[in-house]
């Protein structure tokens, strides 16, 4: 079934798909076997991953993607290579990666000016990717992505969450009359800060309409955010205000 040409030096995938083509029919049946596993193993740890943060494609989406994507390099290999010599078996695979936008642009979220689903949008292209490579037997490529996009995941997540400290978080609810950009513009360039980040949002308090601003302010130390907030206090008069630092 899977082969590689004469000239490549063979790795263990190769020894592996060698000795697995050797074994006749159950041979090949069994490399297939292998592939979809392989597959569905390590889209499966990069789906719980996004599962385990509460993200909408979670791990049943992601092991679907990546099973599916190595049945269609399966089916690239197998179906058209043997009966079609002179068609070419990589274009339905190429349709994946095309096709798998619509499914990630689902996941993507935009609110004013925040943006949440990316990071969930590229695992899904990402194990689009695990999943051809793990059906064309490319098992040790496909387990070095999924080592490399874990570690991104969990560890560089501590490194963001770091970062976020130093652009801190601050929540105000006002009267929907309330000039709020024209305040916090006038405040911050007071205090010479800039604003990185402004999201607002109708909510009810009390029965009343209100709007629900968040700003982020750059690089601002703990005794410039205390001031900061004595400064939008007195200028704005908020029903509520706090700041936090979650990512």
């Amino acid at each position: 079934m899977f082969s590689s040409s004469s000239g490549d030096i063979l790795s263990i995938d190769q020894y592996l798909i060698d000795w697995l083509n050797g074994l006749g029919p159950w041979g090949n049946l069994l490399l297939i076997l292998c592939s979809l596993l392989v597959a569905s193993l390590l889209t499966g740890a990069i789906g719980y991953e996004r599962e385990y943060h509460g993200h909408a494609a979670g791990l049943r989406t992601h092991i679907l993607v990546g099973v599916g994507s190595a049945l269609v390099m399966v089916v690239s290999i197998y179906g058209f290579s043997a009966g079609f010599p002179d068609r070419d078996p990589a274009r339905l695979a190429a349709q994946v990666v095309s096709g798998i936008g619509f499914l990630g642009a689902g996941t993507i979220i935009q609110t004013g000016t925040d943006i949440k689903g990316l990071t969930t949008a590229t695992t899904l292209w990402l194990v689009m990717a695990i999943g051809l490579a793990a059906g064309a037997g490319r098992f040790i490529v496909a387990f070095m992505a999924t080592i490399l996009a874990l570690v991104t995941l969990i560890v560089l997540r501590k490194l963001e969450h770091y970062a976020s400290r130093r652009v801190p978080k601050i929540t105000l609810v006002v009267p929907t009359e309330t000039p709020i950009l024209k305040q916090i513009h006038m405040v911050t360039s007071r205090l010479g800060l800039s604003v990185k980040d402004f999201q607002s949002q109708i909510v009810n308090v009390s029965g009343q309409p209100c709007l629900r601003v968040s700003i982020r302010i750059a690089f601002m130390s703990t005794a410039t955010s205390a001031a900061l907030l004595e400064e939008l206090k007195t200028a704005i008069h908020p029903i509520e205000i706090r700041i936090s630092t979650e990512y």
